[in-house]
Parts: structure tokens; C-alpha cells; sequence
């Protein structure tokens, strides 16, 4: 049984015991560990399922405490609008610090540049893109964030990977509910190229100005969208 066929399966199961009568909002699921020996599937197949219950807005993650029940719904596409703009305040400060990181991450990708990371990001963005044309926005949402996570990873500076990983899981909603419009999946792809494109070439102001464009572009499109 493939990794994805075992990925469904436990995403099912365990949206059925959020949705059960048994458990109520707030309520906290089983540790990674526990998961792991009742379902008898590996770390990152349960790191996966909860990542993509987490970009639904089933679940929320607080580091160091457990994974929690946070709706029994998923969140509609009619409401992204809405949780744009509820959110408008966090959303821009958080995509404030995640620029002056992300900046600071393709900066030192450059400087320590490694020819088998940037096929890494390489081959994670043609995946991105086969997500779009199929139209499976789990896939997107958690490509994209691989995408910025390899670009961190070829820093091989450990304090910068550990502190995009937390930032990725602040994000993990904004991504799912954004990628659910067709427009901001084209600029991502659009910002995904000119990022590789600069790293390819090694040219860092180009890296800096392109990551930067890249991560404003999305902010400023959502919360312009939101409006309409």
C-alpha cells in the first residue's frame, strides 16, 4: 500500500473522531507517538494528515502542548474572504517577519550555495505545479511550504531552519485558503520561478528583490481580494 493511500486512510479516521459526538472543540487528540502505534503508520505520515486537518481548520497545533480540535467543519471557500480580513492585522505582521527571514534565507542559500539542494527546490516546484494543474489544493499547500522550507534547509544554518518551521505552522492555514483562489496560485508559481531563476544565477540582489516581491504580492492580492 503506497504512502498516499495510507495518508487518505488515517485522514479519514481521524476526521471522523473529530467529527464524532465523542469529542468536542477544544478537546486534545492523541500525541504523534500515540498515533503512530495505534494506526501503525510512521512519524511523517501523521506529521502530513495533521498538517493537512491543520490547513482545513480542524485542528490547531500548539508546539509543546499537543494537537487540539479546533472545528468540525472545514473552512468554506465562501468564507476566505472573511478570514482574510478577521485576521488582516496578524496576517501582516506575521508576513512581516517571515520577509526579513525568508530575505536573510535565500541570502545565505546563495553564499553556501549547493547544487543538490537547488535541484531539491527544483524538483519540489515541478510538483507545485502538477498540484495547480490537477487542482488538489492539500498538495499545494504543503508543496509551497516545502518550497520555502528546502530554500532554508540549504542555508545549513540550524537556528534559520528551526525558526521558518515555526513560522511555516503559523502559516499553514493562510496557505490552504488563499490557494483556493485560481489567481493566487499563478502568482505563486510566477514567484517561485523568479526566486529560482535568482538562485540559479547566484544573483543575490535579484534573490532578495524577487523573494520580497514574491511575499508581498501574496499579502497584498489576498487583502485586496478579500475586499471585493
Amino acid at each position: 500500500m503506497n504512502k498516499k493511500t495510507v495518508s487518505e486512510q488515517l485522514y479519514q479516521k481521524l476526521l471522523e473522531i473529530i467529527k464524532s459526538d465523542s469529542v468536542k472543540i477544544g478537546d486534545k487528540l492523541p500525541s504523534e507517538n500515540a498515533l503512530c502505534a495505534e494506526y501503525g503508520v510512521g512519524r511523517s505520515t501523521v506529521r502530513e494528515v495533521i498538517r493537512m486537518l491543520q490547513a482545513k481548520g480542524f485542528v490547531d497545533i500548539k508546539r509543546g502542548s499537543g494537537i487540539y480540535v479546533l472545528s468540525k467543519t472545514e473552512y468554506a471557500p465562501e468564507n476566505i474572504s472573511q478570514w482574510i480580513l478577521d485576521n488582516k492585522e496578524s496576517i501582516i505582521n506575521y508576513m512581516n517577519v517571515r520577509i526579513a527571514i525568508e530575505e536573510l534565507a535565500v541570502k545565505l542559500f546563495i553564499q553556501q550555495f549547493d547544487r543538490k539542494y537547488l535541484k531539491n527546490i527544483q524538483k519540489i516546484e515541478e510538483q507545485f505545479e502538477d498540484a495547480i494543474l490537477a487542482g488538489d489544493v492539500d498538495k499545494m499547500a504543503t508543496l509551497d511550504e516545502a518550497f520555502h522550507s528546502a530554500i532554508a534547509k540549504g542555508t545549513k544554518n540550524e537556528l534559520l531552519i528551526s525558526i521558518c518551521k515555526q513560522l511555516e505552522e503559523t502559516f499553514r492555514k493562510y496557505r490552504y485558503v488563499t490557494f483556493m483562489e485560481a489567481k493566487h496560485r499563478n502568482e505563486a508559481v510566477a514567484g517561485h520561478r523568479s526566486i529560482l531563476a535568482s538562485i540559479s544565477n547566484r544573483d543575490t540582489n535579484s534573490a532578495l528583490f524577487n523573494m520580497r516581491n514574491h511575499l508581498e504580492v501574496s499579502v497584498d492580492n489576498a487583502i485586496k481580494q478579500a475586499y471585493l
